[in-house]
C-alpha cells in the first residue's frame, strides 16, 4: 500500500485481514502479516476525507464488535453446557432406578406357598420371571412376612427413590428452566453469531473471516447424546401395563426430544440480516441486534 491515498473500505479490510491473521496464523492473501502500529498509524494519515473516515470507522466498530461478540457468544456456549449437563445427570440418575428395577424383573418373585395358591391369574412379568415359593415356615418372619404370611418385598432405598422418574416429575419445573432458560437460549445464540460470522465473511468478500465463530462441536455432540439416552432410557422402563405408561409419558414430558436443527437461524432471519449488512454502517449503530434477529430474540 504505498499509494499516496487510500481508501477507508482498502484500510478496513486491511485492518480486518490484520486481526485474522494475529487471530488464527491465516494469511487471507499474498500481503505480509502482521502489520505493525506504527504501519497502520502511517496508513491512517492517508486517509483525507470524511466519507473515507466514516466507512474505516465502521469498520474499526466491526473489529471492536467480534471481540465482544465471540467472548459473548463462549459464554453462551458454556450457560448451554451447563443445561445440558444438568438434564443429562438428573436423566442418567433416573435411568439407572429404572436399569435395576427392570434386572429384578428378570428374578424370580418370592411368595410363600399360602401367597402362591391365592394367584389366579399371574400377570405378564410373573410369567416371565417364575416365582421361587419359600416355605412357610421361613426363617427370617416375621421382618420377611406380613401378618397375611405374604412375602414383603424390599423396598428401593431413599437414593434410588428419590432419583426415580416418578420423583423427577416433582422437578419438571427446574429442569424445564435448565432446558428453556439456559440450554436452547444459549445454543441458539451461539448458533446466531456464528452464522453472522459467515454473513460478514460473504459481505466483505473475505472467506477466512469464519476463523471468528465459536466451536459448536460439543454442544451439539451434548444434544445429540441427550436424545440417544432418552431414547436408549425408553427401552428400560421396568415394570406393565399403567405403571409402565405413566414412565413413558413422565420420559417423553420431562426429557422430551431436542430438534438442533430448530436451533438454527431461519432462511428467513438470514435474508433479513443479510439484506442490513449491505449496509455496513451497521456495525456503527447496532451490530449486536443482528444476534437477536438471528436468534430470533429481537423485540
Amino acid at each position: 500500500m504505498n499509494k499516496e491515498t487510500i481508501s477507508g473500505e482498502e484500510l478496513g479490510l486491511y485492518i480486518i485481514k490484520n486481526d485474522i491473521y494475529n487471530y488464527s496464523g491465516v494469511k487471507p492473501d499474498n500481503n505480509e502479516y502482521p502489520v505493525s502500529q506504527e504501519t497502520l498509524n502511517e496508513l491512517l494519515e492517508k486517509i483525507d476525507n470524511v466519507e473515507d473516515a466514516d466507512i474505516l470507522e465502521c469498520y474499526i466498530q466491526l473489529q471492536a464488535f467480534v471481540q465482544r461478540a465471540q467472548a459473548m457468544a463462549n459464554a453462551y456456549n458454556q450457560q448451554a453446557q451447563n443445561g445440558c449437563c444438568r438434564i443429562l445427570m438428573y436423566m442418567a440418575q433416573a435411568q439407572q432406578v429404572e436399569h435395576a428395577r427392570k434386572m429384578i424383573e428378570y428374578l424370580p418373585m418370592i411368595m410363600t406357598e399360602t401367597q402362591f395358591r391365592k394367584m389366579k391369574n399371574p400377570g405378564k412379568i410373573a410369567r416371565m420371571r417364575g416365582v421361587a415359593v419359600v416355605a412357610e415356615n421361613f426363617p427370617c418372619r416375621p421382618g420377611c412376612l406380613d401378618v397375611n404370611d405374604e412375602f414383603i418385598p424390599p423396598e428401593i432405598d431413599c437414593f434410588q427413590e428419590m432419583a426415580s422418574l416418578e420423583y423427577i416429575e416433582k422437578m419438571k419445573d427446574k429442569i424445564d428452566y435448565f432446558r428453556n432458560e439456559l440450554l436452547i437460549p444459549g445454543v441458539k445464540h451461539h448458533l446466531a453469531y456464528n452464522v453472522l460470522c459467515e454473513l460478514i465473511a460473504e459481505r466483505i468478500s473475505i472467506d477466512e473471516f469464519t476463523v471468528f465463530c465459536v466451536d459448536s462441536s460439543d454442544i451439539t455432540e451434548q444434544l445429540k447424546e441427550i436424545n440417544e439416552k432418552k431414547n436408549a432410557f425408553m427401552s428400560e422402563i421396568a415394570g406393565e401395563g399403567e405403571e409402565y405408561e405413566n414412565k413413558v409419558r413422565i420420559l417423553n414430558q420431562v426429557f422430551a426430544h431436542i430438534d438442533t436443527e430448530s436451533l438454527y437461524p431461519v432462511s428467513e432471519k438470514i435474508s433479513v440480516v443479510r439484506e442490513i449488512l449491505s449496509d455496513i454502517s451497521i456495525f456503527r449503530t447496532s451490530p449486536d441486534m443482528l444476534i437477536k434477529i438471528l436468534a430470533g430474540t429481537e423485540g
